[in-house]
């Protein structure tokens, strides 16, 4: 048994994500942007872990808490110009989570 020419195996529509868009030009770029700090507290053996793990270029796991501060458009320069959107977090705290151990 064949498929006619109009039976639809797949469907485009599926991959229509609700990607921000401005004046029907959709973002090529999506940020998240972070303002602010959160304090470690010094009694806090899992803060103290945190610190001790913390060596750069090391990965890192944090949970940050914080409000929206923002939300702006951006067209970039030149040819290749990507057109971003992003959302700016107030950093109000920053918590230990699962350390990324590097591989």
């Amino acid at each position: 048994m064949g498929l006619a020419l109009d039976d639809e195996i797949f469907s485009a529509e599926s991959y229509n994500l609700n990607i921000p868009t401005l004046d029907g030009h959709k973002a090529t770029q999506l940020d998240i942007r972070f303002s602010g700090s959160g304090s470690l507290d010094r009694t806090s053996e899992d803060d103290l872990a945190l610190l001790e793990a913390m060596r750069i270029g090391a990965p890192v796991r944090l949970i940050v808490t914080g409000e929206i501060s923002g939300k702006a458009y951006k067209l970039g320069t030149g040819d290749d110009a990507e057109f971003s959107y992003s959302c700016t977090v107030r950093v109000a705290s920053v918590e230990a989570g699962e350390i990324a151990l590097a591989v």
